[in-house]
């Protein structure tokens, strides 16, 4: 492990699912004592430090800052130029925690604006830092091939198969391109780089995000529980395949803890992937169903059996009781892409778990139970007035 004190960590999309965690846990502080000096948040939405939910910062804890309003979408320059304005003492960055993605609905478009976004952050603190030792960056199933029907694939899913892939599947996903593009910056330097890679990831934000699958959920079962009542039975929006497959969950926190591990490790980690997940036992919806909606106060139980990706959709119920959530004052409804539970369980109807043994050799062995990630979500997002 680095033993130099002193570090700085940027953190690049700090309120967004991962990023968020990420900062949450310097501030912990995770390690302690904290090798961190510094955490500078960088947020692209408007964001008020005393609306972040982040811990307080305590005598001996790592200084953080908060800029937002930055957008990668833009020249190398203007992008050096602001980290140069808004970064105090920018030349110490050590650390890089990147956490940003733009959708597109050209896949191939995706990829190259994606690719340039990172490449540009890379550039510029490559220029502005002597002291930058690490970068590190999420991965994700897609690059599994999870998005293909039935997936490419049999699970358990291993690190080995990301280089596997068909090609012209391979153009249509970031992760291939970011690994040859760091790879090549990254020779002959003093820092490296690492991907990690979670399947779902179960965590808070304090202003939504798209892919908070926890977020969504939550939105449609506290809804459920205003139209229904407390101890009303919720059939699982899907097909029995769906509710039956194995999965491994992420909580935020857990892929923010190996997301800080790797970078602290760089010789473990250097130019690797990882699979991550709160547990090396794969679960299933079957599983998790009862125990999330419990938080919720109500019953999970299995699919109807006439279950069609048509029938009793989460997005179409939430809008049909609008007023009662509003009433309720449930707040950010519009910042949820709720609709990604109309389809969910219905074509993730496969294995998809992921093997922890490269993880597990790298040095990092900690364990919790998935259900655990939700319930803290669900804690946060409840404390914040998001939820009843």
């Amino acid at each position: 492990m680095t033993t130099n004190s002193g570090h700085h960590a940027l953190v690049i999309g700090a309120s967004g699912l991962i990023g968020w965690a990420v900062v949450d846990q310097l501030l912990q502080p995770y390690p302690s004592p904290s090798p961190f000096r510094k955490v500078s948040a960088l947020v692209n939405r408007p964001l008020e430090l005393e609306d972040s939910f982040w811990p307080d910062s305590a005598t001996g804890n790592p200084e953080l800052g908060l800029i937002s309003g930055v957008n990668l979408l833009c020249s190398d320059r203007e992008f050096e130029d602001l980290l140069r304005d808004k970064v105090p003492d920018v030349a110490s960055i050590s650390h890089v925690y990147y956490f940003a993605f733009k959708d597109n609905p050209d896949s191939k478009k995706e990829v190259e604006i994606n690719v340039g976004m990172m490449r540009r952050v890379v550039r510029v603190v490559k220029n502005l830092s002597s002291n930058f030792k690490f970068f590190v960056y999420p991965g994700g199933t897609r690059g599994y091939g999870i998005y293909r029907p039935e997936g490419i694939f049999t699970a358990p899913l291993v690190e080995e198969m990301a280089d596997q892939l068909p090609e012209d599947y391979a153009k249509t996903v970031s992760y291939p391109q970011y690994r040859a593009m760091l790879t090549a910056e990254s020779a002959n330097a003093a820092w490296t780089w690492s991907e990690v890679i979670p399947d779902a990831i179960i965590g808070f934000t304090p202003n939504g995000s798209g892919f908070s699958l926890a977020g969504h959920w939550a939105m449609y079962l506290s809804t459920y529980r205003l139209v229904h009542g407390e101890g009303a039975e919720i059939p699982f929006p899907g097909v029995m395949k769906g509710y039956e497959s194995l999965c491994t969950e992420t909580s935020a926190s857990t892929l923010a803890r190996v997301a800080i591990f790797a970078s602290l490790h760089p010789n473990e980690f250097r130019e690797r992937i990882f699979n991550v997940a709160d547990s090396a036992t794969p679960g299933s919806m079957c599983e998790r169903w009862p125990q999330i909606t419990s938080f919720f106060g109500l019953k999970g139980v299995v699919p109807l059996p006439t279950s069609s990706s048509s029938d009793d959709k989460p997005s179409d119920f939430i809008k049909l009781h609008e007023e009662k959530w509003k009433t309720a004052g449930m707040k950010g409804i519009d910042i949820w892409n709720y609709a990604q539970l109309d389809s969910y369980g219905h074509w993730l109807t496969f294995d998809r778990q992921l093997s922890l043994k490269r993880l597990r050799s790298a040095g990092f062995e900690e364990e919790r139970r998935p259900e655990e990630g939700w319930w803290e979500a669900f804690k946060m997002f409840r404390g914040a007035g998001m939820i009843q």
